[in-house]
């Protein structure tokens, strides 16, 4: 039984181990490296999908999203802030986003992001290293109002001479911005439900 025991565990962990890398899918694109969605993480989960091109997306006034737009995240993205030159928050469809990304160097890090109004969006994160980009799609995410949501962020593609390089800029980009209710709504529409029930079963005893 004392035997068993450990070696349960063990095997349970090492299990673990496997599923979490198993949940992990490797990026698309060019100069991949081991670049996976692992790689950029938000609120304790990996991103969706990711990609990697030769488009810095802050190129332009309104950046470039070509590099994951429309191939392979559809189209309709905004622009919503490029990092090393915006500011948090930044207002879109009503909604104050807040984000910040740390260290603005090196090849690994953490980041954050929130906004002020419970809503569900799909987010892109797109980071440019050397003369390539990562584009790291989070779909259908929801976020809390007045809460924040902590992530990492992580490069392992190459750049045309085969190595890691290090970080040089990156810009958030949104699609489907919707409200969602807060639980609290949800009560008053039950409660109003509740009376409307009421008052018709009183209109029938009538």
């Amino acid at each position: 039984m004392t035997i068993r025991l450990p070696l349960t565990a063990a095997a349970l962990a090492a299990a673990s181990l496997f599923a979490t890398a198993a949940n992990a899918a490797s990026c698309t694109g060019v100069s991949v490296g081991t670049s996976a969605t692992g790689d950029f993480t938000l609120g304790g989960a990996d991103s969706n999908t990711c990609v990697i091109s030769t488009v810095n997306p802050d190129q332009g006034p309104n950046g470039n999203p070509s590099g994951f737009s429309p191939n392979p995240f559809g189209t309709g993205w905004t622009l919503l802030a490029k990092v090393n030159s915006g500011s948090s928050p930044t207002i879109l469809d009503g909604v104050s986003f807040s984000w910040s990304l740390a260290p603005q160097s090196g090849k690994s890090g953490t980041w954050t992001f929130g906004a002020d109004q419970s809503v569900k969006i799909d987010l892109v994160v797109a980071m440019h290293a050397s003369n390539r980009s990562g584009a790291f799609l989070f779909d259908d995410l929801v976020l809390s109002a007045n809460s924040i949501q902590n992530g990492t962020w992580n490069i392992a593609w190459l750049n045309n001479g085969g190595q890691v390089p290090d970080y040089s800029n990156s810009s958030f980009w949104l699609r489907n911005v919707t409200p969602v209710p807060e639980p609290s709504a949800y009560a008053l529409m039950l409660a109003g439900l509740g009376v409307l029930g009421l008052v018709a079963l009183r209109r029938r005893k009538a």
